[in-house]
């Protein structure tokens, strides 16, 4: 039990069994599920080293493919640096729209995604220093349409495919699992 009226609403980490599922650093989680009415928040470190996000042994072998969500989603990539907050310290890589405008990201951005615009491939080429992803999804639980035609067959043994939510919110998560990546881990 808290001691205080409004510690609940002081979120920090994420709890055991949230971690489950997510490998990487996660800094904290946040959804309609957790915190009723709210929209859905998720904060991770990326290091020099992925750590195993998506079966990567080095940064930018496994990317998350292209998808759209239901709802708008701001995505943030935001540095480190105390003397130079704009500088991201990595390179990462995000295709946008059903063209598949390429945009390499290399200073600290925000990207706003409409509802049903496609984006991704997302993969991180390199990290030279740690930095923070910040996503919000506005809506209370994750809603995301894999589009596995907008990438040719060949590409697709190095993506991860997230269906989830879009045409029935509320249901379960369906990977596609990149078989460049080898075995599924159990945290995934």
């Amino acid at each position: 039990m808290s001691e205080n009226n409004y510690d609940h609403l002081f979120i920090s980490g994420v709890t055991a069994e949230q971690m489950k599922g997510r490998k990487y650093a996660t800094l904290g989680f946040l959804d309609g599920n957790t915190m009723p009415g709210c929209n859905e928040y998720q904060v991770f470190w990326m290091g020099e080293e992925p750590y195993g996000v998506y079966g990567n042994k080095q940064w930018g072998e496994i990317f998350h493919g292209p998808h759209e969500h239901k709802y708008p989603e701001i995505f943030m990539h935001l540095g480190t640096d105390k003397d130079n907050p704009f500088e991201l310290g990595a390179e990462v890589e995000m295709h946008v729209g059903p063209e598949m405008e390429k945009h390499v990201i290399t200073k600290s951005t925000i990207i706003c995604l409409p509802a049903g615009l496609p984006h991704g491939p997302w993969r991180v080429l390199k990290v030279t220093r740690p930095f923070i992803v910040v996503t919000v999804n506005q809506n209370g639980t994750h809603t995301e349409k894999a589009r596995r035609d907008m990438v040719p067959e060949e590409m697709k043994d190095r993506m991860l495919f997230l269906d989830q939510g879009y045409e029935d919110e509320g249901i379960a998560a369906a990977f596609d699992w990149p078989k460049a990546a080898g075995e599924r881990g159990k945290y995934m």
